[in-house]
């Protein structure tokens, strides 16, 4: 196999998981998630909108320090804009479409990576 071949293949494996992580984010809109933040805070809320920075918006957006609880107070954010170089980790909430009940989350982590392209998913 030639270099330019080896190259092709590669860049065709590539797009193929481009397009895969694109087709999954797209499918992460507009459900509930929760985010961890480097300072130990908890945001919940609707993922709206990413960018190539690995920025989030989250609407409806709840702050918790910790873990969200049903005693622990949280404080309403609304729409809320996460630097990516903040996230520690992120959870989606793939049973719902809505807000979820704070008292019974069913989550399942996803990747630490996210796309990392020119376009902007808003």
């Amino acid at each position: 196999m030639t270099d330019i071949q080896h190259e092709i293949q590669t860049s065709e494996g590539t797009n193929v998981q481009v397009e895969q992580a694109r087709k999954k984010l797209y499918d992460w809109l507009n459900k509930p998630m929760r985010v961890s933040i480097v300072d130990g805070r908890v945001l919940v809320g609707v993922l709206l909108c990413t960018d190539r920075d690995q920025n989030l918006i989250l609407g409806n957006c709840n702050e918790y320090i910790g873990s969200p609880s049903e005693q622990e107070e949280f404080r309403v954010l609304g729409l809320a804009l996460i630097p990516g170089q903040h996230i520690k980790s992120i959870y989606i909430d793939e049973n719902t479409s809505s807000i979820p009940n704070h008292s019974n989350i069913s989550i399942t982590k996803i990747n630490d990576h996210m796309l990392d392209d020119d376009k902007s998913d808003c």
